[in-house]
């Protein structure tokens, strides 16, 4: 484990049988350094998500940690926080209403244990700026600093100025805030601050350990006041675009410690992760704790109707997979965006299949009016999911089935515009495998018989039993079984 340079000092100017008792006494030293209050909050909540924080460091398993206040912790909360975090192993460490001496009582009570991550984000001061002066904030971050070089010694930190706020007091004393932490990030400028800063001034700077990033322009408007559409009302807390702000200028961190390709800066609705519980959802998260699932089907209604008695696709769904411990998360009216929320919300936590079948997007295209190359976007931020939660499974990705009665139907076109590229996703990842049935469901002409597919859209039994008997080779192949007959 590396020393901090403060202690390092303090041991070489002691008498050498000094240095023993000293060095025996290193871990009570680094808690003690630097000398910073660190007091716990009376509040229940806080005190629970503390715990709770407790549990998922236990894990040990996260990659990025986000420190800071409720600003850091309402991100979570956030659409786009699905889209940039939902499937990387992240510890939101977040709290509301904390100064640097609250985070220092979490880091130093165990909220870090166990845990080792690739990249630290820390934002926090603004609260401390309410109360405190520049130079009382500016020696928190610093402490933070110290006890993350303990903790977690091998992550890059990324210390973002403070954001802006409402003009008044606290802004001042950020402001003030800021221009040191500018400071910092160059080292022929560091070298001059006090000592009691020494983290900042020594380990800040692009390719050191502790990267500093100042993105606080990008909340102003050209005439020089907050820009209010990055903000709540309270100009304090952050909008959606406002966390875009943010994340997209995170990711080109986090892709790197991770060995990632960049997420796109301007996340388009379909890739993202947009809340849609309610019953069946409750349902599904009920049914993933009671079997050791090894098919799972995800979709949308098409998928959904495999579940539903009468004219649609139970006898067909019994006869195919009801012995293949086979789950069923198909959602009527689902699209790319709600598919990511459900996979990240419980509906495959705790199994392990061998394959996913995937068709998803024609309510893209119809009813929120999403491009092809936006549709397919959100197609592929849904395998990214689905291999991020069930890692070890095989995906069999549809081509989304044809709907209207002729090929000159708008919508049929538009989805072929989507599929004509469903193959890159399978050529990309060994464990993705894409099938085309769709000429199974037309005539010569290319036209969709109402015979089993009554409204141009849904499989009738009949429809059903065409998908699952053209499907079957490819499945049971995926699945090293024995086809159905």
């Amino acid at each position: 484990m590396k020393m901090p340079p403060r202690l390092s000092q303090f041991l070489t100017q002691l008498a050498p049988r000094s240095v023993l008792f000293v060095v025996l006494c290193v871990p009570a030293l680094l808690h003690a350094l630097p000398q910073a209050q660190t007091p716990q909050r009376p509040s229940e909540w806080w005190h629970q998500r503390h715990d709770a924080k407790l549990v998922e460091a236990q894990e040990g398993d996260a990659d990025i940690v986000l420190i800071g206040d409720s600003i850091t912790q309402y991100g979570e909360r956030d659409p786009l926080y699905g889209y940039y975090f939902g499937n990387r192993k992240v510890l939101n460490l977040g709290f509301g209403g904390d100064g640097t001496e609250q985070v220092l009582w979490r880091l130093r009570n165990g909220e870090l244990d166990g845990v080792q991550p690739k990249l630290v984000a820390l934002m926090i001061g603004t609260n401390n700026a309410r109360r405190e002066s520049a130079e009382a904030t500016l020696a928190g971050i610093d402490a933070i600093l110290a006890e993350l070089e303990v903790r977690v010694p091998e992550a890059k930190v990324i210390l973002f100025s403070v954001f802006p706020r409402k003009a008044g007091k606290e802004q001042s004393v950020l402001e003030a805030v800021n221009r040191e932490l500018e400071q910092f990030a160059s080292r022929e400028q560091a070298v001059q601050r006090p000592q009691s800063w020494e983290r900042l001034s020594m380990r800040s700077g692009e390719g050191e350990q502790v990267v500093h990033v100042d993105i606080n322009q990008q909340f102003y408007t050209d005439a020089g006041e907050l820009n209010a559409d990055l903000y709540y009302k309270d100009l304090l807390h952050l909008s959606t675009p406002g966390y875009q702000v943010w994340w997209a200028a995170l990711e080109s961190y986090v892709s790197e410690a991770l060995g990632e390709t960049p997420l796109p800066a301007n996340p388009h609705r379909a890739i993202q992760s947009a809340p849609r519980g309610g019953p069946r959802h409750e349902q599904k998260l009920q049914e993933v704790t009671e079997e050791d699932y090894q098919l799972v089907f995800v979709g949308d209604s098409i998928t959904h109707f495999w579940e539903r008695d009468g004219d649609f696709g139970l006898p067909v769904w019994e006869r195919y997979y009801g012995h293949r411990k086979a789950l069923n998360l198909g959602f009527g009216g689902d699209r790319t965006e709600w598919v990511n929320w459900r996979l990240q919300n419980g509906e495959v936590a705790g199994i392990d299949p061998k394959l996913v079948v995937l068709m998803i997007g024609t309510n893209n295209t119809h009813v929120t009016k999403d491009a092809p190359e936006e549709t397919f976007a959100g197609i592929e931020s849904n395998l990214r999911t689905i291999r991020h939660h069930m890692p070890n499974a095989k995906v069999l990705l549809l081509s989304i089935f044809p709907r209207g009665e002729g090929p000159e139907d708008p919508l049929r076109q538009i989805n072929e515009q989507v599929n004509a590229k469903l193959p890159e996703l399978a050529g990309r990842d060994a464990a993705v495998f894409h099938l085309d049935i769709n000429e199974h469901f037309l005539d010569d002409e290319g036209r969709l018989p109402r015979e089993w597919m009554p409204d141009l859209l849904h499989p009738n039994t009949k429809g059903y039993e065409v998908w699952a008997a053209a499907m079957e080779p490819t499945l049971s192949q995926l699945l090293n079984d024995q086809p159905v007959q």
